[in-house]
């Protein structure tokens, strides 16, 4: 599978596309091209008429009904196909949306390092946005540049067998180039999507680490270089513009060329140069004037395929960058999923090892009881966070098992079992909202509840002064970084999870606030929930029940 999407990346994007559209859209453009040829007729018919007497087998009414009967039916279909065309476009980057949207929530937290928010946001908005012409039009003149030439080739053959040899002869000229300049301009959209996410990475970062910036007074060096890496991603957008410009007019080049030897060939044989290419012994001005119009739209849907190459180019770039999601996914483990009981009285961990590749700690049992709690003593890089995202279902164990009230369970990835743990990690996670928002997470509280969440997370009092209707942003607004650790909190404790799982809770906190706040998770505990908390420090004012110290995997203990 994996094979398959590297041999041809965009099939990614062409399964968004509703079949039975496409192929409407093509019956329309197999009209048009008719009605092109209906209206050539009628044309040449007219001219042979007004200038010769000569007619191709129409009269003067017949042949002006013909021409605005082509005219009115083309510009019809034209209209019908732009609209389905349209709401096809529509439709596919909305899939795509949905798509990428839903990798990233089955990635939960291996979706990071390999992508980072701008990236993400990149891929979303801009990037899918650019898949405009791909889905609207490139799609639909990719069919149309096989079956317009077929059609006028059998038209043009009614009348004269070389004219169309001249143009079947020229015809691989133009595919030639295009694959030539679409390689470049394919590496040239690749770049140009790296260099935005380069500028968006770095943009993120200095904007988050604003304060940081301004104390060391860098502001005005990380301004230039954010001014440098824009103008990188200039230059590129440039470079893809040139390509795509330099594709254009080389179709043209060639199809100009085209049509001068079909326009030559004619001349010299009005001239009695040479009479070969007719089925008969001669050739009508007002055949001349049919094949001679034909020409041109014979090359037409080929150089708006042209023109639309980089559409295409986008597409590869964009395709190529979720085929990396995908295999994110692909490597994720797979797992049977079962309907997880309530944690009631027992949660047991025996042997369990933690990691992606190997374990980065030696392996862990416990087995807590109801209202007990187990505080998880470890230094930086044993791997405490990487178990804990194991407990929550975020990560799926190496090996070792866990029960539930005796009954053994696979966490990972498991909704039932999420929905009973509340996780707050080291970095706290903010929505762009109230601070009601912020806490409830859409679902209903009353305003006693919060308070009372608040009040247990020692965040109350800085609450007050604002409202919990207060609109705050994902960095925290006016909340500071413990502040923000305890609002989590707060959101933690008022969904009442059965399982608490925290992870350097009191690290940005002073003593006296960390006290405080560790003496109001006694509340938690004795309503018979269960907690587990890693930490470099403890509080005096809570008693574990049980102390476990984590151990690097590979480094013996201490003597």
């Amino acid at each position: 599978m994996a094979r398959a999407r590297k041999s041809n990346p965009t099939a990614i994007l062409d399964q968004h596309l509703r079949g039975s559209e496409l192929r409407f859209s093509t019956s329309l453009g197999v009209v048009q091209t008719l009605m092109t040829i209906a209206f050539a007729w009628g044309a040449a018919n007219l001219i042979g008429l007004t200038l010769n007497g000569e007619s191709l087998g129409l009269g003067l009414y017949a042949s002006v009904v013909l021409l605005l009967s082509a005219l009115l039916i083309k510009a019809l279909a034209s209209y019908l196909q732009n609209l389905i065309n349209l709401r096809s476009s529509v439709y596919a980057r909305d899939r795509l949306r949905q798509q990428i949207l839903d990798r990233c929530f089955s990635l939960g937290v291996s979706l990071f390092p390999g992508f980072k928010p701008s990236e993400l946001a990149n891929l979303l908005t801009l990037e899918t946005d650019k898949l405009k012409d791909y889905f609207a039009d490139y799609q639909i003149q990719k069919k149309m540049a096989v079956f317009t030439p077929m059609l006028i080739l059998i038209a043009a053959a009614t009348v004269n067998w070389l004219v169309p040899l001249l143009l079947l002869l020229t015809t691989p000229l133009i595919p030639l180039f295009m694959v030539l300049i679409g390689k470049r301009a394919a590496e040239a959209s690749r770049n140009n999507l790296e260099a935005l996410n380069r500028l968006g990475h770095l943009l993120e970062d200095r904007l988050s680490n604003l304060n940081l910036l301004q104390q060391q007074d860098s502001v005005n060096y990380e301004s230039k270089r954010l001014y440098s890496q824009s103008d990188s991603f200039r230059k590129s957008t440039m470079k893809v513009l040139r390509l795509a410009f330099l594709s254009g007019t080389l179709l043209e080049f060639f199809a100009a060329i085209s049509v001068a030897l079909v326009a030559v060939y004619l001349g010299l044989f009005f001239l009695d140069k040479y009479s070969i290419g007719a089925w008969s012994s001669d050739i009508t001005f007002a055949q001349g004037a049919f094949l001679l119009m034909l020409a041109p739209e014979y090359y037409l849907p080929l150089r708006k395929l042209g023109a639309l190459y980089h559409a295409k180019s986008n597409a590869r770039a964009l395709a190529e960058r979720l085929q990396h999601l995908d295999q994110l996914v692909d490597e994720l483990p797979t797992v049977q999923q079962q309907q997880s009981p309530e944690l009631n009285a027992e949660l047991r961990c025996e042997q369990l090892c933690c990691g992606k590749t190997g374990s980065v700690h030696k392996p862990v049992s416990f087995t807590l009881q109801t209202g007990e709690s187990l505080l998880i003593e470890a230094p930086s890089g044993t791997g405490k966070t990487t178990l804990l995202d194991t407990l929550a279902g975020l990560r799926a164990p190496l090996s070792g098992d866990i029960y539930l009230d005796a009954e053994q369970l696979a966490l990972y990835d498991n909704p039932d079992w999420q929905y009973q743990v509340g996780y707050i990690s080291q970095q706290a996670e903010l929505i762009y909202g109230t601070v009601r928002e912020n806490l409830t997470l859409g679902r209903q509280f009353s305003d006693d509840a919060l308070w009372s969440a608040l009040a247990q997370a020692q965040l109350d009092e800085v609450v007050r002064t604002a409202g919990l209707d207060h609109f705050i942003s994902d960095s925290g607004d006016f909340l500071s970084g413990g502040q923000i650790q305890r609002l989590a909190i707060a959101r933690a404790l008022l969904h009442k999870p059965k399982l608490l799982l925290l992870d350097e809770p009191i690290a940005n906190l002073d003593q006296d606030t960390a006290e405080r706040f560790m003496l109001s998770l006694k509340y938690h505990v004795e309503a018979g929930g269960f907690l587990i908390m890693a930490s470099h420090r403890s509080a005096s004012t809570f008693a574990f029940t049980q102390r476990m110290t984590l151990e690097k995997a590979g480094v013996a203990a201490d003597a």
